[in-house]
């Protein structure tokens, strides 16, 4: 049975131990975060539909999924984080849409929020078996409880946006490219689609190349990421540099991810700034 409806879904809080396999040389592993993040996100929507697992169909039992449209990572204090801390999860969903959600994820270490991520999703289907590209949005026949607002707030728009932080869409520019490999065991899901945590992994490694900073490592502080498409098993991905900029040790910049049509699958901006945590001993 599907409950009354209400306005927002607020999961039971839960808290782990860290230890090694979530952390990372400058703190909280951001990567493990996401995937965390995204897997409560999909709890969360399997229990506002009343299911006990999140096996999603629409009307005719084809499997649908939740695809992630966007996700923004704000007031990030991942070097905080340390082995044997206690971290916390606080999750609330709302809807947005028909087949539209928003989750707020909140994680915190004795009461101090060390990261907080908006997660935008849309419900898709494959038109196409095993072909990403044919992916399109699908309703779930399971009634929900949750009811859409009067007046959401809209998600980021990547071809709708202006003016980003100090970023300025009229300034684009082609500052340099690299060419990415995505591979199957690392960087797609058990649905067979690129993984929505690997397009930061993604930028990272770019990063990485343009701009190897040894140290202090540094910390994400914040990251907003709009998601247009996805790419097939065997596809190589491009990053492109599209503006920094870089103020004493900390760096801020905007690239896109495009396939090797050269279209357009997601657009970033990422907030960086030199770890405070020391190595370890």
């Amino acid at each position: 049975m599907i409950a009354s409806a209400a306005a927002s879904l607020v999961a039971a809080q839960e808290s782990l131990r860290i230890g090694m396999p979530e952390l990372c040389r400058a703190g909280l592993s951001e990567g493990w975060m996401w995937k965390a993040a995204g897997h409560r996100h999909w709890l969360a929507l399997a229990e506002a539909h009343g299911l006990d697992r999140p096996d999603f169909r629409d009307a005719s039992g084809a499997r649908l999924y939740a695809a992630f449209t966007g996700v923004a990572l704000e007031d990030g204090r991942l070097d905080q984080v340390a082995e044997h801390d206690r971290l916390a999860f606080a999750v609330t969903l709302s809807r947005t849409g028909r087949s539209r959600f928003r989750s707020t994820v909140t994680l915190s270490v004795e009461d101090e929020t060390v990261a907080r991520l908006t997660l935008d999703s849309a419900f898709v289907g494959r038109r196409e078996a095993g072909r990403n590209r044919s992916a399109t949005r699908g309703l779930v026949a399971r009634p929900c409880r949750l009811l859409p607002p009067a007046d959401p707030q809209p998600p980021f728009r990547a071809q709708g946006w202006e003016h980003h932080g100090p970023f300025r869409r009229e300034d684009r520019k082609d500052l340099a490219r690299l060419t990415l490999d995505p591979n199957p065991h690392e960087d797609f899901n058990g649905a067979d689609f690129l993984y929505f945590a690997a397009f930061p992994a993604l930028i990272d490694r770019a990063e990485w190349t343009w701009f190897r900073r040894l140290d202090p490592p540094l910390t994400t502080h914040a990251r907003r990421i709009a998601y247009l498409g996805n790419i097939e098993l065997g596809d190589r991905v491009t990053a492109v540099l599209c503006s920094v900029h870089a103020v004493d040790a900390a760096v801020s910049h905007w690239i896109e991810l495009r396939r090797e049509d050269d279209s357009l699958i997601a657009i970033a901006f990422t907030d960086r700034l030199p770890a405070q945590r020391a190595p370890a001993g």
